[in-house]
């Protein structure tokens, strides 16, 4: 994969890159039942993103952070379908 791009299979950490505003360009189906997220950024942002997550200094609007979880779950859900 380009180094322009940051993938994940991890929902929570796939939630939080795409709350920040990194945009999701693709859902890979890996297995029947899993999925690597791809973004449209370079993993270093990405992961300076997570850091901030885990060392609590991470400031996202919960309502945005819900609505990305049920956007997620929801692209998860159809391209498992496919």
């Amino acid at each position: 994969m380009n180094n322009n791009y940051w993938t994940t299979s991890d929902f929570t950490s796939a939630c939080i890159a795409r709350a920040s505003g990194i945009p999701l360009i693709d859902l890979i189906k890996d297995k029947p039942h899993s999925i690597t997220f791809v973004f449209s950024e370079e993993p270093q942002k990405c992961e300076a993103i997570l850091k901030s997550h885990w060392d609590r200094s991470l400031k996202l609007e919960t309502r945005l952070l819900f609505e990305t979880i049920n956007e997620l779950k929801t692209r998860i859900y159809e391209r498992l379908k496919q």
